[in-house]
């Protein structure tokens, strides 16, 4: 039951979008729109919130980017297609992120401060030759990279040959059949996502947000945004992969944005910062996550909110946040899908 419980929280946590919410904009407007970038697959829905109806959709495109990865080792080549298909920032459900699919203790372990980089090849190549030692073949290693080391001891423990379960042996020969196609000093085409969001208002005509995220990994990511509510409006925001934990943000939407977003040490839960000095405004949102249930937490100098989510096989999600701002309550309800 823990175990369906933490697989479950992993598959929330990418789900999460930080939202704040304002009397004056559109009932929702994410935090850093670059986030998105961690959630594993596009969603839909539709939100009411102080009289206002809106309808929003983010949805992503594969597309061939410049760059190629040249490969040293076939094995490790082998590995990238097997868990990403080249695919720089491919989000599993189980929250497994970049083009060689790592968990947070993965990143932390072997010291990778931006997952989603490529050239990460020679420290998951160390890691990959330390299980070899560890379970005697390339095979072993390769099984306890994918279902981790001490999940791979346990079989091993147990008696039992790791090669007769199936997760292990369909891995393992899937990885061999794409180290066949590889050969030292091919240059692979690298592949990445981008990412459309988009929210309108369904009760008043010309009010609506998009955002283009545009993924790269020598600094992270930028994301071009417009809204239209008296007027157009258009931002900017860039954002830096520091760690494996911790992203910088600076941006520009009718005046400097700078800020933080801090993930904890199994990707969880997350706390994000934002300063707009335009506004001369300090926002907080902080989120946490567990099997059927998720909970937001924020507030800025003119607003507080709680938005509690309740989610059914990791699918859809009820959520149902209560603001506060301008003396005033004002409770919500949002119906979401993941696709």
């Amino acid at each position: 039951m823990v175990m369906e419980g933490k697989e479950m929280l992993r598959r929330l946590l990418t789900f999460i979008c930080f939202i704040i919410v304002c009397s004056n904009c559109l009932a929702f407007n994410a935090l850093f729109p670059n986030e998105i970038l961690y959630q594993s697959r596009p969603s839909s829905g539709i939100r009411y919130q102080n009289k206002q109806v809106d309808f929003f959709l983010n949805t992503k495109f594969p597309v061939d980017t410049i760059f190629k990865y040249k490969v040293s080792d076939p094995i490790i080549a082998g590995l990238i297609q097997t868990e990403s298909s080249f695919f720089l920032h491919a989000i599993s459900d189980s929250n497994a992120i970049g083009p060689y699919q790592m968990k947070p203790f993965i990143a932390s372990e072997i010291g990778v401060l931006n997952p989603f980089n490529p050239y990460n090849d020679k420290k998951v190549s160390t890691l990959i030759d330390g299980y070899k030692q560890a379970f005697g073949n390339v095979d072993y290693a390769l099984g306890a990279y994918h279902i981790g080391f001490y999940g791979f001891q346990k079989i091993l423990d147990s008696g039992n040959d790791p090669m007769n379960d199936n997760r292990v042996n369909s891995y393992v020969q899937k990885n061999r059949s794409f180290q066949r196609l590889f050969k030292e000093g091919d240059k692979i085409p690298i592949k990445d996502y981008i990412w459309f969001d988009m929210a309108m208002s369904i009760s008043e005509v010309n009010r609506f947000s998009v955002h283009v995220i545009i993924p790269e990994f020598f600094l992270g990511s930028i994301a071009l945004g417009m809204t239209k509510k008296e007027a157009f409006n258009f931002s900017l925001y860039q954002d830096f992969s520091l760690f494996w934990f911790l992203n910088a943000y600076i941006g520009y939407d009718d005046g400097l944005i700078v800020g933080l977003t801090l993930k904890s040490n199994d990707w969880y839960d997350q706390v994000s910062i934002k300063y707009d000095f335009s506004k001369d405004d300090l926002i907080w949102v902080a989120s946490s996550s567990f099997e059927h249930f998720s909970l937001g937490l924020g507030f800025s100098k003119t607003s507080v909110f709680i938005k509690p989510a309740f989610i059914l096989n990791g699918k859809y999600s009820l959520e149902v946040p209560l603001y506060y701002s301008d003396h005033t309550f004002k409770p919500g309800i949002s119906v979401i899908i993941k696709f």
